[in-house]
């Protein structure tokens, strides 16, 4: 049996009329509920038979704290949080529902369950206090079977929560592990890949000295253009990785042209026209949006806005979009390059020579759209200069 004189008082004194209550209750078969643990239940009632009952009823399978002051208990939940709140409805200064509206609205303590102690069997005093938060009623007079029974199914679930809780916590920590492996995992293979398509393309560029940085002004002149022109970011990645390979076709096309110092004559000018032919046919029939954009803009970028381009004159929307960006970029970084056949432009000419050729070689839209953030780009090229 509890030892009355071991329970905890707080902030003021109960009764602890040991005899009284044993014959109180001496008709009735009292097995206190004992716990590996022992669990802390605060009592709060302004009458202290009340509180003597129930610590009673309740063993000493328990820890008990309890107080007659709802004010003083509130303050001494701060110092020691309980495993369960059992609390009269009706009480001066701090009432029952005041209480636990203060309880549940607490981050800290909102998860300790409240069982009222009422003489109250109204259906509306009842709902009001299932409604800010209690798990359970007692009404008086107090049954010891029916104490100790309802206390130790609400601990138990209490404790049934925190477990899931805790299982749920270690979950999440588990989930957020893996997340970030997989994560890294992708983040090395997007790794892999960026450098694969830079060096497959640096491999058809090695031949001329000149190009230096062009591959990646092109991916980031892109996927800037892109995204100004409103493209969305998943797109606006694909582009910067597919832009890099539109000039593939370069690897096919014989050094004697490529790298000829002076103008190319007709016949080795369609050679040289053929690169937008063989960079798509090496990236042809891929199931990948990446390849397949990529080929896209090998075969296009040098279509025109008038028809008059290569190799299938397209006219306007017909050709790709993407195309459509990487052609004005591409013809930018190029005009403001050293070449193996020329010295590269002022840049307002080069400037001049882009607003000329709107709705000429270029889409109009995208030439207004990159003009009106010409000084991103042109900190693009001061940052990635040859």
């Amino acid at each position: 049996m509890l030892s009355y004189t071991d329970h905890k008082v707080i902030g003021s004194s109960c009764t602890k009329n040991k005899n009284n209550i044993e014959n109180f209750y001496s008709n009735e078969n009292l097995h206190p509920f004992i716990v590996a643990e022992k669990k802390t239940i605060l009592i709060v009632d302004d009458v202290s038979i009340n509180i003597d009952i129930l610590a009673y009823c309740l063993g000493d399978g328990y820890k008990i704290s309890a107080s007659q002051d709802s004010s003083i208990a509130l303050k001494s939940i701060e110092l020691e949080k309980p495993s369960m709140i059992i609390l009269d409805l009706f009480m001066p200064e701090i009432d029952g529902f005041e209480f636990c509206r203060i309880i549940k609205s607490d981050e800290n303590f909102c998860d300790i369950p409240v069982v009222f102690i009422t003489s109250a069997s109204d259906a509306d005093t009842l709902s009001k206090a299932f409604a800010i938060g209690a798990v359970d009623y007692i009404t008086k007079p107090i049954s010891s079977l029916e104490v100790k029974a309802r206390i130790r199914t609400h601990l138990r679930l209490k404790a049934a929560e925190d477990a899931l809780r805790e299982q749920n916590h270690l979950l999440e920590i588990k989930v957020a592990q893996r997340t970030k492996k997989i994560q890294e995992k992708q983040n090395e293979i997007n790794e892999v890949q960026h450098e694969a398509i830079l060096r497959l393309c640096l491999a058809a560029e090695l031949r001329d000295k000149e190009t230096g940085m062009h591959i990646r002004r092109i991916q980031e002149y892109s996927a800037l253009l892109g995204r100004k022109c409103g493209l969305p970011e998943e797109n606006v990645e694909l582009l910067y990785l597919a832009s890099a390979m539109h000039d593939l076709g370069k690897i096919g096309i014989p050094d004697s042209i490529l790298l000829k110092p002076g103008k190319l004559d007709a016949e080795e000018w369609i050679i040289m026209k053929s690169h937008t032919v063989i960079g798509a046919q090496s990236l042809a029939n891929s199931r990948f949006r990446l390849i397949q954009l990529a080929e896209s803009i090998a075969r296009s970028h040098h279509e025109r806005w008038d028809g008059n381009g290569y190799p299938d004159g397209l006219k306007s929307v017909e050709i790709p979009m993407e195309a459509r960006i990487v052609s004005i970029v591409d013809s930018f970084d190029a005009m403001l390059s050293q070449r193996p056949y020329k010295k590269p432009m002022p840049f307002d000419e080069v400037l001049e020579i882009i607003r000329s050729e709107r709705d000429l070689a270029f889409d109009p839209a995208i030439v207004d759209i990159f003009l009106t953030n010409i000084a991103e780009f042109q900190s693009v090229a001061a940052a990635l200069s040859d």
